[in-house]
């Protein structure tokens, strides 16, 4: 019966997940640099590796579901799968909490030739398209670590993965330019998280 539904709940695991410590208290994008505690946040630094994660259902093979607008990486193991209920799932008038006080920035995004060229690339390869919609609406909200000075430096080479490739952008004047699309690279926390000599 599950066919019938247009949306489902996942509840992923995230091995790849390494934070050690229970930090109470996260700094989301949008409080640009603020705090607020762990529970009143959607940060992955949870006390357990346990996600949410709500998708279209797109339609069912045998014991395959099909979905879209997954944010989850390759592999990533599912604990649950439940149904959307509309009626049970959104509460009508409820509240956001603080995050009706900080919206999401609006950033101009713009392609370099190069990152154009690519994202056509990427498509043919994944066969799929909208890309660069996605790569707008992502960059938009400025996803940078407004408490990391180097990050917020102008012009700085910076990115992020998603899909096969890491994203390569740069931020000038209230612009974020992607400037490529990078395939066969990997992340690395540690030294994600080690400064630029």
């Amino acid at each position: 019966g599950l066919e019938r539904f247009s949306h489902i709940w996942l509840l992923p695991s995230f091995p790849l997940n390494t934070n050690t410590r229970f930090v109470p208290k996260v700094h989301p994008p949008r409080l640009r640099g603020r705090s607020i505690g762990l529970f009143a946040s959607r940060a992955p630094q949870r006390p357990n590796p346990i996600g949410l994660s709500l998708v279209r259902l797109e339609r069912v093979e045998g014991d395959t579901l099909h979905l879209s607008g997954v944010d989850l990486v390759d592999g990533t193991p599912i604990l649950d799968v439940k149904p959307y209920i509309p009626e049970s799932d959104c509460v009508p008038g409820a509240s956001a909490g603080w995050t009706e006080d900080a919206p999401f920035a609006a950033m101009k995004v713009a392609f370099e030739p190069r990152a154009l060229e690519d994202i056509a690339a990427a498509e043919a390869r994944l066969k799929t398209s909208g890309i660069r919609e996605l790569l707008t609406q992502i960059l938009s909200q400025d996803i940078r670590n407004p408490r990391d000075k180097a990050q917020n430096k102008e012009g700085r080479d910076l990115g992020f993965f998603l899909l096969d490739f890491e994203a390569r952008f740069s931020v000038s004047r209230g612009t974020a330019a992607v400037l490529r699309l990078e395939t066969g690279s990997k992340m690395h926390k540690k030294e994600r998280r080690t400064p630029p000599a």
